[in-house]
């Protein structure tokens, strides 16, 4: 992909820049995990022990309250997704030392959430064969690429590995449980479960036009709510038995007037702006906050 600067109409292609170190990444990554992961930094460099005689290049906590797991690497290589593996189980049986890490870092009142933990792979890039093992794989590894540019341009990009697939293997849109010896998280009937029959299918209604707005769209079931994201939240559905809460992120335009500011109020989604549906026609008109919100992920 090539990007160009326009000066008065004129195109000129912004080249890559080369000659950076594997720290370089580090450096820049952790100092910018929000913007980059909407993932909040917890230390870097984590010990696993003298048994393990490993480190962790960064720890993070998600928006979610998700356990996030960063390795990164100039060029990928046969071992990153082992080594990330590797690292994930140590983690998911060293919960404690995660959460007082946590606590250090983000205080004593954070929680965590241990359902769905993350392991991010940043490299320069990814051949075909990685990103066919991360599908066949069931974790929530995702693998990202960077590209350092001249002027200090730097693009940071998540690949779609569901483009690698076989002709036994469907593409998914929605997020793989973690393995049962990590620990059962929640699923889909866990929300439906607490809607009545109207609720559920306005949650079927909407459910469906979110995930439809493109392949990139990432579903996720978390305790309280079902996320949606792209590079981070960009909606979240809480079903109630007679309503939906639908919480919008990022600075949208709410024209219609329809949404209410939560920001200084306590509310299980990771957006501050609500919307309640109780009918078709809230749905239609909630959808077009939640384009927004995912177009300005673009």
């Amino acid at each position: 992909m090539a990007f160009y600067k326009l000066t008065k109409g004129q195109a000129q292609q912004i080249t890559a820049r080369v000659g950076h170190k594997e720290k370089d990444v580090q450096d820049t990554a952790e100092k910018n995990l929000e913007t980059f992961f909407a993932v909040r930094f917890v230390q870097s460099e984590f010990p696993t022990g003298a048994k393990h005689r490993g480190r962790i290049d960064t720890l993070g906590l998600d928006q979610d309250g998700s356990p996030v797991i960063i390795e990164y690497k100039r060029r990928t290589n046969d071992t990153v997704i082992n080594q990330g593996l590797f690292y994930l189980d140590w983690l998911m049986d060293h919960r404690g030392d995660f959460e007082l890490a946590v606590q250090k870092a983000l205080g004593p009142k954070v929680e965590v959430s241990w359902g769905q933990p993350r392991l991010i792979l940043l490299a320069e890039g990814f051949n075909r064969y990685d990103q066919y093992a991360v599908n066949r794989i069931d974790e929530r590894i995702e693998l990202w690429t960077y590209t350092f540019y001249v002027d200090e341009f730097l693009r940071v990009e998540r690949l779609d590995t569901e483009e690698v697939t076989t002709e036994n293997k469907e593409p998914s849109k929605t997020v793989p449980k973690v393995r049962a010896k990590r620990g059962q998280g929640y699923d889909l009937n866990h929300h439906v479960s607490k809607m009545g029959a109207d609720t559920k299918a306005l949650f079927d209604l909407l459910r469906e036009q979110v995930l439809a707005l493109g392949d990139d769209v990432t579903e996720r079931f978390m305790n309280q709510y079902v996320g949606y994201r792209r590079q981070k939240n960009f909606t979240e559905i809480v079903g109630l038995k007679n309503s939906l809460n639908i919480f919008i992120d990022g600075p949208v335009q709410d024209f219609d007037g329809i949404g209410e500011d939560v920001t200084n109020v306590g509310h299980w989604g990771t957006g501050n702006l609500r919307v309640k549906a109780t009918t078709d026609d809230d749905i239609e008109q909630v959808l077009k906050l939640i384009e927004q919100a995912y177009k300005l992920q673009q």
